[in-house]
């Protein structure tokens, strides 16, 4: 089991400098965060092109059958691509794993660019297409994501590794929701046709280069990973190595989260937490398709724009938990802050999802964003503190694989229970039960941990933190 060093407020809460610090004591974050960033940027506005085209275009019929199977096409492959991933990215020299994905990423959406400009995408073939073609740039956007967050090691020193890791997390979050809701906007405002959905996505693609300009900017070897046995470059031996390392990458992962208690609690959390708001997500969508057809005068929360708001609403939430996360893991067990995280989430959806009222799902959106953020950065600090280098990458990858399909398995386990409309009291208590399950179970192993330590007798000097804590 790995231990933890015990956390001071220095190091989990930003230096007086705060960001600015941190980049004069890093070796290469700028660069690293750049390329994160544009990525980042780059994937809000592309989802959110897609999701105008294919959820709320006047010729799209949404049904809930319709919006899990454009999320199922959307992010289960990388759980599947997810595991080879890993072992990629703590086999290969970081950087460039990265740096291809990000190009070949970028000519998917060139390519998605001009389906769309041709008008092919009303047709079942250029429907599939179009799926297809999302497939690759959203699994490669997840590799990309999940090698610069395994590389945050390697240039941010220990003492602000969690004080820079919360900040930078939580603004890549946002700034994906800043590109969706940006697209909304611009989307509702020309509306979800061809031409504007074409025209939108070109800015994903500008931003997409950005991030392969950055990441190359980097020296070679620079991002890891720690291990006398990586290839630094793809071998001839890549072909027969693929099926070893695909399966063995997620194994690895597994393997890395259950060796700390808090680890594969914070993915418990993540997983149930993300099952939950793709519950919510389908009822919210359907309420506000339903609510823009309506005779009711058109109240301003309705439609894309809704969906928009909503979006801003979770990232102002997410904002918020950069400077929560590490205010509370400094006083608290980074255990019990997962529990307090999923506990506010279960006490807003309780509160705001029976009246299935847009205006309330809107303001509710922020605390939700706010919980669940809380529980990925204290996840993404046990990874980074928790596992050894030349594991992390399985770690993070066997994360995002769970976040992506917890999140589809949730709507389609609700599926046969989701009325046209949306409208279902009951179906929105189910992700209360979900968060609550997941504060239930945090609490639980925090409490056998510190009954063991009890039992085992042993004397621990003042100030210190349990192992995994």
């Amino acid at each position: 089991m790995a231990t933890v060093p015990s956390q001071s407020v220095d190091a989990v809460a930003p230096t007086r400098g705060g960001l600015t610090a941190a980049l004069r004591q890093s070796d290469g974050l700028g660069r690293l965060y750049t390329s994160r960033l544009a990525a980042l940027l780059s994937e809000g506005i592309h989802q959110a092109a897609l999701g105008g085209i294919v959820l709320f275009s006047p010729e799209a019929a949404t049904t809930p059958a319709t919006i899990a199977g454009g999320f199922a096409v959307m992010l289960l492959p990388y759980s599947v691509v997810g595991p080879f991933a890993a072992a990629a990215l703590d086999r290969w020299d970081r950087r460039l794993v990265v740096a291809a994905a990000a190009a070949i990423r970028t000519v998917a959406i060139i390519a998605t660019i001009a389906l769309i400009a041709a008008g092919a995408v009303r047709s079942g073939a250029g429907l599939a297409t179009l799926f297809a073609l999302s497939l690759v740039a959203i699994g490669l956007g997840r590799l990309i994501n999940t090698g610069m967050t395994a590389a945050m090691p390697r240039v941010v020193p220990d003492r602000i590794l969690a004080a820079t890791n919360s900040v930078l997390v939580t603004v890549g979050s946002v700034i994906t929701a800043v590109g969706a809701v940006a697209a909304f906007a611009v989307l509702a405002v020309l509306g979800a046709g061809d031409a504007a959905v074409s025209w939108t996505l070109v800015a994903s693609v500008v931003t997409a280069l950005v991030g392969v300009w950055a990441i190359l900017a980097l020296p070679r070897e620079h991002l890891g990973p720690d291990d006398d046995e990586v290839s630094f470059l793809p071998t001839r031996s890549v072909a027969r190595d693929a099926l070893r390392l695909f399966a063995g990458g997620l194994a690895e992962g597994v393997r890395a989260a259950r060796s700390t208690p808090l680890v594969w609690v914070a993915l418990t959390g993540v997983s149930l937490g993300r099952a939950a708001f793709g519950i919510t997500t389908m009822l919210a969508i359907l309420l506000l398709r339903d609510v823009e057809s309506g005779d009711s005068g058109g109240p301003v929360i309705a439609g894309m724009g809704g969906f928009g708001l909503m979006s801003a609403a979770v990232a102002a939430g997410m904002g918020l938990a950069a400077v929560v996360t590490p205010w509370a893991i400094a006083r608290v067990r980074r255990i019990l802050v997962v529990a307090a995280g999923a506990a506010v989430s279960a006490a807003t959806q309780l509160a705001v999802g029976p009246t299935l009222d847009p205006t309330a799902l809107v303001v509710g959106a922020v605390t939700l964003g706010l919980g669940a953020q809380v529980v990925k950065l204290v996840a993404d600090n046990a990874m980074q503190t928790d596992v050894p280098d030349a594991r992390r990458g399985g770690v993070f990858a066997l994360q995002d694989a769970l976040f992506n399909s917890a999140f589809v398995v949730g709507m389609v386990v609700v599926l046969p229970l989701v009325p046209a409309d949306g409208r279902s009291a009951p179906l929105m208590l189910v992700p209360a039960f979900l968060y609550a399950l997941s504060a239930a179970v945090a609490v639980a192993v925090d409490l056998r941990s510190r009954a063991g330590s009890d039992r085992s007798g042993t004397q621990r000097p003042a100030g210190h933190r349990p192992t995994g804590d």
